[in-house]
């Protein structure tokens, strides 16, 4: 039987009298097309015979062409066509820690309402979905590639509906509508478990809500597929082969600084290595490696973990984040008995590393002799590569290329097509920044000397500033100038 898509499928005159909405929803059937001599019917996998016999049987003398529809993509088009007059009812009919999106749910529409947006979320690749009440609709938005967008609208008087699901979903208080509140959903699409984190605050016009994606299942990326250029690599994979020490990344919240620390472990032997991740959360599942889930409502916090993990006889320990004095110091200590020690931090470039440390109380002398790297970096998005052209530079930005020792003299522009959902831009790559030590800037760091002083004598050492980093990917036609003009200070 042939698979077909109903993403862009909408009803038209040509289609005749389709099913009605509750037929559709129990049989898991759609009708697509209808001639003088034959019908187009759409059915989910998995469909009954008694059903698809049913359905040949009504529409006889004329010929019925049954095509087939994924699961999660007839849920969402069920929840795209739901009319929400129908029934506002909540019913929490499934197992209490996780949800099946993927199914259809005749009795409850906002439930497949809620189903289709998650599972489209899911399907665009999405980071996070937000639903916000507004004075006359709620807004619903994905991220996409770092970007919110707004996908639709939806009347405000079911608001209230789709938050108490959602909490009903995250094991919140339904009842609570002033306080802020926070949950996990554990989600299934077909074999799929993703992981979504859930964050409400009151608002004026009611709530705001916000769902984080965790997908398990997405395929780890290597460092060469992230998109560091080839110095840059070259000094990352120096610093990761140190038998001990720290490495450090730098960046806002969504710079994917998580992503490139798995794709460090990745490159390390994992059968001959005891590696150890503290993370919060686990985003995704590596083969070979100890992931742990801290949990600060149980008191198991990054420093509180890291005391017992090293306890494990562990070579590498990946801390998701330094947030504290006592996290920081317990980190270099622990690199300085011989472990090799992975962590993030909150700065804007990697020599700012240096400062934060020494702001958290540790001493110039305990960060020249542990830290290893440090890394800066940010994502910004790749033009679509269906649809880019090459324009003349301007001459603000030959001004710049100039100024870093750029080659070029044009840019890339892409006006949008299907391809790219009409942004312009599909995927995202990453600017860097890499600060490599020595014993130069060891003995910096000890003697006090300023983070203008140590960039400067980095820089002679061989790192390329994010700034030269960026343009050069604007010159190879990577990403546009906007793009980087809105991520990294030139």
């Amino acid at each position: 039987m042939e698979r077909i898509s109903l993403k862009n499928f909408v009803f038209s005159s040509n289609i005749g009298n389709p099913y009605t909405w509750q037929f559709m929803n129990r049989s898991g059937a759609v009708k697509l097309d209808e001639d003088e001599n034959k019908v187009k019917v759409a059915i989910v996998e998995g469909t009954s015979k008694e059903t698809i016999n049913y359905i040949t049987g009504f529409h006889i003398p004329k010929k019925v062409l049954f095509f087939q529809v994924s699961k999660a993509e007839f849920a969402a088009f069920i929840g795209e066509t739901t009319s929400i007059e129908i029934s506002s009812t909540i019913k929490n009919t499934q197992d209490p820690n996780n949800y099946t999106l993927d199914s259809i749910t005749p009795d409850a529409p906002v439930i497949n309402i809620i189903n289709a947006v998650c599972i489209e979320a899911i399907h665009l690749e999405a980071s996070d979905i937000h639903i916000e009440a507004h004075l006359n609709s709620i807004h619903i938005r994905y991220r996409i590639d770092g970007v919110l967008k707004i996908v639709k609208k939806i009347d405000k008087s079911i608001f209230p509906s789709i938050s108490n699901r959602i909490k009903i979903m995250a094991n919140m208080n339904t009842m609570e509508q002033r306080l802020p509140q926070d949950g996990r959903i554990t989600v299934t699409i077909g074999e799929d478990d993703i992981d979504l984190r859930v964050s409400i605050i009151p608002t004026t016009n009611g709530e705001s809500i916000v769902l984080r994606i965790f997908n398990k299942a997405t395929k780890l990326l290597t460092l060469e597929e992230l998109g560091f250029n080839t110095n840059d690599l070259n000094r990352i994979t120096k610093a990761i082969k140190q038998p001990y020490g720290l490495i450090l990344l730098t960046g806002p919240t969504g710079s994917g600084k998580t992503t490139t620390l798995h794709a460090l472990l990745e490159t390390l032997p994992v059968n001959d290595l005891n590696i150890i991740t503290i993370e919060d959360p686990v985003e995704q599942l590596i083969p070979g490696i100890n992931q742990v889930q801290i949990n600060e409502e149980i008191n198991l916090s990054f420093d509180g973990m890291l005391r017992r993990v090293l306890r494990q006889d562990p070579n590498v320990i990946m801390v998701g984040e330094i947030r504290d004095g006592a996290t920081a110091e317990l980190a270099l200590r622990s690199a300085l008995t011989g472990h090799l020690i992975l962590s993030t931090l909150h700065t804007n470039d990697s020599v700012s590393v240096i400062a934060r440390l020494e702001n958290m109380g540790l001493e110039p002398y305990l960060i020249a002799a542990v830290l290893r790297c440090a890394v800066a970096q940010r994502l910004v998005r790749r033009v679509c590569t269906n649809c880019v052209k090459k324009i003349p530079a301007p001459s603000n930005v030959k001004s710049l290329f100039i100024k870093y020792k750029i080659s070029g003299t044009s840019i890339p522009y892409a006006d949008g097509c299907e391809n790219c959902g009409h942004t312009g831009y599909r995927g995202r790559t990453l600017v860097s920044e890499v600060l490599l030590m020595n014993p130069e800037i060891e003995d910096m760091i000890t003697r006090k000397k300023t983070a203008a002083e140590i960039g400067a004598a980095a820089k002679k050492e061989g790192m390329v500033i994010m700034a030269r980093d960026a343009l050069q990917k604007v010159a190879d036609g990577i990403t546009t100038f906007s793009e980087i003009e809105r991520e990294v200070l030139l």
